[in-house]
């Protein structure tokens, strides 16, 4: 005798998330404390990226972060719900609990997801960039020769180095050369100077990847930031929680293609002040 077909769940309201309107998958908790799924936190996260940088210990290593670590959800924007500011965080405790409660919902959204979304981390939408910014600094007496000189070694780690192209980096003009571009991990200049300057780093992406860059949902292969070099102690670091998105066939949206020419391009690089 065939048993009888399972009664379909009822999803309550409270445990539908409130941008697509289905059951919670793989949820994340705003700083607002309102729930969405990651994915949809993802989607509205498009239409806004922040490239602030946020102090951070020097110690901190990418490497310290969990492998499997997706920093999408912690894409800074506009809460869909309320407007504020915020960021997001993954709610395994309550994930757990509704894939409990709906065991063949949660598997349906969980098919959903995987296939016509794509997954968490998202091959074709949204995905996050975690990048460490700063310089190590270590001061060298000049004794009877001359003042002191600082050796600093300018630095940028980025959590997604496959989908990296280059990173120009664009000196002092008393360097020489005054602009390089690396090419491969580590992304760093190691320099013998007197004096501190502004850094200016442009990360360019390797096609079809662009940065999404503003409010109205613009996208550049190529991201610029600004580094003040430190001479305090052993220098200092900053934390950039940036967006990146697979474009291909994306017409709607085309990359703005920055042509410069690239003049230096080697792996890493060695200067010294003249």
């Amino acid at each position: 005798m065939t048993s009888p077909a399972p009664a379909p769940e009822t999803v309550a309201h409270d445990d539908l998330c409130p941008i697509c309107h289905l059951l919670l998958y793989a949820p994340v908790r705003t700083e607002c404390n309102h729930l969405l799924c990651a994915s949809c936190m993802a989607q509205w996260a498009d239409a806004s990226t922040l490239t602030r940088i946020t102090p951070s210990s020097l110690d901190m290593d990418l490497s310290a972060f969990d492998p499997n670590y997706d920093p999408t959800p912690d894409l800074e924007a506009g809460c869909p719900m309320c407007r504020t500011l915020t960021a997001a965080v993954p709610d395994r405790k309550l994930a757990g609990f509704l894939e409990a409660r709906y065991p063949a919902a949660y598997a349906e959204r969980r098919v959903e997801e995987e296939t016509a979304r794509g997954s968490r981390v998202g091959e074709d939408g949204v995905q996050g960039m975690m990048i460490l910014i700063g310089n190590r600094h270590r001061a060298e007496r000049g004794g009877d020769e001359g003042p002191n000189k600082h050796n600093w070694t300018f630095f940028v780690r980025v959590s997604r180095p496959d989908i990296v192209k280059e990173i120009r980096v664009n000196l002092h003009p008393t360097f020489r050369p005054p602009r390089v571009v690396l090419t491969e991990p580590p992304f760093e200049v190691r320099c013998l100077g007197w004096g501190t300057f502004t850094i200016e780093a442009e990360l360019v992406l390797n096609e079809p990847y662009g940065w999404v860059k503003d409010g109205m949902g613009s996208r550049s292969q190529s991201l610029e930031l600004s580094w003040m070099l430190d001479f305090e102690g052993r220098g200092k670091q900053g934390r950039v929680r940036a967006k990146v998105k697979k474009l291909d066939g994306d017409a709607d949206h085309p990359i703005d293609v920055d042509a410069r020419a690239s003049p230096v391009n080697l792996p890493h690089m060695d200067h010294q002040h003249v």
